[in-house]
């Protein structure tokens, strides 16, 4: 394994385990100094920590600073677009149905989704969990989307779901009556005074909702300044219609995790092993590895996501990312399958995307952390991730 992977691993491990033993006992220097730490280690190429206006960090590997795509975080930034067409009176209302704007949903079930489902990720439509398999090679993700089969009743189950919110591109594009892309650089983008890099557009010219936006840390960081401020621009120009943004940071029907797009941070998480995991796990032939691993983990409570990625560390050795992948992601399972989670009050919210893109904003505290990374020649390495990168912010953000 390369050393840069190994010493990714450590700085997370020690992040991880200062967390988990020393809560509270922090001064400000110390948490930052260990975010950083732990940035530096995992390749970061961008980190911005910014508190009520005041940069506490700011680091970037590219000197011209070259916006980095969000990947998955770009569905946060989406889900403002639906609160601009609400301000500009182009949207009724959340619970407006999709088939509004494409009129082919006016009938059968699917004349029961409404653009909140597909903004709380409860629409129901059927989804390959790999964009790269179904997604980008379809010519034009928006009617891909609009000729998925349900797999779940409308608003009855949250499945993470990219195909519904490339699907909040067409609807967006169809109510304000130009591309999306267009749309939030007229309302959002310019009077942020933010300079996005080219939007991904399939075939179709179609910009994605699910991925696809370069942003620098900064310009970033600016979307969490205008959730803290409630919509309202530094210069005082209201963007966002008021609530909006708690309606964004208040959980969904079937998944306290997420909100509208958002996701929804505790300021503490305890994990604990579901008794029929282990059994369920050697009912599917799971690797023998795995089973013991579970075995281990038994009565053990589990420090959050964090914990749960120390100690399957200590247990399965450096290839603990490639098993887990194998025997839970690549199977359809998720953590809720295998654990039940405990969490404490929600003190921050974050936009996510794959290989460690975050905007997290800590309201409270008036804190909002940014970390990118670029895409890298070599396989992917989840200990680049930066996955406690939430958690070491929340850690931060106790000190202030």
């Amino acid at each position: 394994m390369p050393r840069t992977v190994l010493a990714a691993i450590a700085a997370f491990l020690m992040s991880a385990a200062a967390l988990a033993s020393a809560p509270g006992q922090d001064t400000t220097a110390d948490a930052l100094a260990r975010l950083q730490a732990a940035s530096t280690a995992a390749e970061s190429d961008a980190l911005l920590i910014v508190h009520d206006g005041r940069v506490l960090a700011d680091t970037a590997t590219d000197p011209a600073r070259a916006p980095i795509e969000l990947m998955s975080a770009t569905k946060s930034v989406v889900a403002l677009g639906v609160g601009l067409l609400l301000a500009d009176d182009k949207l009724d209302s959340l619970d407006t149905p999709v088939h509004t704007f494409f009129p082919e949903w006016a009938q059968g079930r699917k004349r029961d989704i409404t653009v909140r489902m597909l903004l709380n990720h409860t629409s129901g439509l059927q989804n390959a969990p790999n964009a790269g398999e179904e997604i980008y090679p379809a010519p034009d993700a928006v009617q891909l989307a609009l000729a998925a089969e349900l797999s779940t009743p409308p608003g009855e189950v949250f499945a993470y779901n990219n195909k519904a919110t490339n699907l909040l591109a067409g609807v967006i594009g169809k109510a304000a009556g130009r591309p999306m892309d267009v749309y939030l650089n007229e309302r959002l983008f310019q009077p942020l005074g933010i300079v996005p890099g080219p939007w991904y557009r399939d075939a179709s010219g179609q910009p994605h909702g699910m991925a696809g936006l370069p942003l620098t840390a900064h310009d970033a960081a600016k979307i969490g300044r205008l959730l803290l401020d409630d919509g309202v621009t530094p210069d005082g120009k209201r963007l966002l219609p008021e609530g909006f943004v708690t309606a964004l940071f208040t959980p969904g029907p079937h998944s306290a995790r997420v909100g509208l797009l958002w996701w929804r941070i505790p300021a503490w998480q305890v994990l604990r092993l579901r008794p029929e995991a282990i059994d369920a796990a050697r009912t599917r032939g799971a690797d023998p590895r795995w089973i013991e691993a579970l075995a281990q983990l038994r009565d053990k409570p589990l420090a959050g996501t964090a914990g749960l990625r120390t100690a399957l560390g200590e247990l399965l050795g450096d290839d603990w990312p490639a098993i887990y992948a194998r025997e839970v992601s690549e199977r359809g399972i998720v953590r809720a399958d295998l654990f039940d989670e405990d969490t404490g009050p929600v003190v921050a919210y974050a936009a996510e995307g794959f290989l460690g893109q975050y905007i997290v904003v800590v309201p409270d505290k008036r804190l909002v952390a940014v970390r990118q990374i670029r895409r890298r020649d070599t396989p992917h390495a989840p200990a680049l991730d930066y996955p406690s990168f939430t958690a070491d912010v929340v850690a931060l953000a106790a000190t202030l």
